[in-house]
C-alpha cells in the first residue's frame, strides 16, 4: 500500500520522516508487521513518492541533487548521525518545488 499519492502526500510524508527517523515510526495496528513502517521502507517509499517531484523540476541536475540528498540522508542515519540526517532533510524539503 503506498502512502504517498501525490505531490502534497509526499511533503507530509517526508515531515513524518523527520519527526520519527530512524526507528520511532508509530506501529499502526491495521497494518500487517511487514507493511509497518522502518528507516529502510520510509526511504523507499520517498523514493518512489520522487514520481510526484520530478514534474515539478525543470532541471534534471536539480532533480538528481534531490534525490541525491535523500540517499545522503539515509546514509547518515544508517551512521547513526540522526541530528545531520534530519537536517538534510529538512533542507530537501525547503528546496522542494511549490
Amino acid at each position: 500500500m503506498p502512502w504517498i499519492k501525490n505531490f502534497g502526500g509526499f511533503v507530509d510524508f517526508l515531515s513524518l520522516v523527520i519527526v520519527h527517523a530512524p526507528d520511532d515510526f508509530s506501529k499502526e495496528n491495521y497494518l500487517g508487521e511487514d507493511e509497518q513502517l522502518t528507516l529502510e521502507s520510509a526511504f523507499n517509499e520517498l523514493r518512489n513518492g520522487m514520481k510526484f517531484v520530478k514534474p515539478r523540476v525543470s532541471d534534471d541536475a536539480a532533480l538528481e541533487a534531490l534525490c541525491g540528498r535523500l540517499e545522503q540522508a539515509l546514509v547518515l542515519y544508517r551512521q547513526r548521525e540522526d541530528t545531520k540526517a534530519a537536517h538534510l532533510l529538512q533542507d530537501f524539503e525547503l528546496s522542494l518545488p511549490s
